[in-house]
């Protein structure tokens, strides 16, 4: 390795390894070079500075989310959202049950929808947060069982978001337009929206110009916004969100529709995980009771009101979409 790099060498060329490794031993050597005046080899020591924080912290993130936390209760959850937003949702929610169950619970974000059912599938995953349809997927392969669900998640909707400088009104106004689902093994991104599109007498994939899918539905909110697609479809409680966080403003996007209600999301266990925490979490989440303030901002961030019993039934009309759409394989009906 070069002995003499300069703080030159930072301003001509990428932050290279070499580069970051000889800051971190002699960033005397680095910052004090004669080919580089004083002022602009410390603009660069800061810079690189900066981006060495950045890049600890991230992977500190990453050591957080994924360390072992030896009899903890694997949680993950459907990455529906950011991965940072999700992390920063649901640790209100965690430490809630930590406190009250005297559980520990290591969280993870999976890569995207099909990476949680294959994680849940091989048993790495204790608690899942599930869409409709992966947890009717997750039921068929991997024997989930439903936990609870929020009091929102029987009546679930999703919105068709148009950006607000549009003036058509209905999503049959936007024939021929651009359109975009959310991921495809989204309940309310893709699945719901597509069959009561289909069940409407619209083939999305003839109506519009093109069909693309987001990767969340966070996502599709903002293609609408910078003009990327004419029209979306997002989980109603994603989008009112991003516009109560000012995340987006009124003047971006606004709801032309929304579709019939539908059954949404749960929290579901595995089939094997012992009675005792069964009952325990259950009995948690059900005792949040929104007149206690510390309860009803946690259920605010989940965007409800309390969470209910779920059981497999709920969840029939996704079931239908599910099979018509070849996502389920048919029962036998032996």
């Amino acid at each position: 390795m070069r002995n003499d790099i300069s703080a030159y060498d930072l301003f001509a060329t990428d932050t290279s390894p070499e580069i970051l490794v000889a800051f971190l031993r002699r960033p005397e050597q680095v910052l004090f070079t004669s080919n580089c005046p004083g002022s602009l080899a410390m603009k660069h020591a800061i810079s690189l500075s900066l981006v060495l924080f950045a890049t600890l912290l991230a992977c500190t993130n990453k050591q957080v989310e994924h360390a072992e936390v030896p009899g903890a209760l694997r949680v993950a959850v459907l990455p529906d959202q950011s991965r940072d937003t999700l992390l920063i949702l649901y640790e209100p929610l965690l430490s809630y049950l930590r406190k009250e169950t005297s559980i520990e619970f290591q969280l993870s974000v999976p890569e995207d929808y099909a990476d949680l059912l294959e994680q849940f599938a091989a048993g790495e995953i204790d608690l899942a947060w599930f869409g409709g349809l992966t947890f009717t997927q997750a039921e068929q392969r991997s024997q989930a069982v439903p936990l609870v669900f929020r009091d929102i998640d029987l009546q679930f909707t999703s919105c068709y978001l148009a950006h607000a400088s549009d003036t058509r009104e209905t999503v049959r106004d936007f024939r021929g337009a651009s359109f975009s689902f959310g991921p495809r093994l989204s309940t309310s991104g893709h699945l719901m929206p597509s069959y009561f599109l289909n069940n409407g007498d619209l083939d999305p994939h003839t109506f519009f110009a093109s069909v693309r899918h987001s990767s969340g539905h966070d996502q599709t909110a903002k293609w609408v916004a910078d003009g990327t697609v004419a029209l979306g479809v997002a989980n109603c409680i994603i989008v009112r969100s991003l516009l109560e966080n000012g995340d987006l403003g009124n003047d971006d996007i606004r709801i032309i529709e929304t579709t019939p209600p539908y059954s949404d999301y749960v929290w579901a266990v595995r089939e094997s995980l012992d009675e005792d925490r069964r009952v325990k979490l259950l009995d948690a989440f059900l005792s949040l009771d929104a007149s206690v303030p510390e309860h009803r901002e946690i259920l605010r961030q989940q965007g409800a009101n309390a969470y209910l019993p779920a059981a497999s039934q709920d969840f029939e009309i996704v079931r239908r979409a599910a099979k018509e759409a070849d996502f389920l394989a048919e029962e036998n009906g032996n």
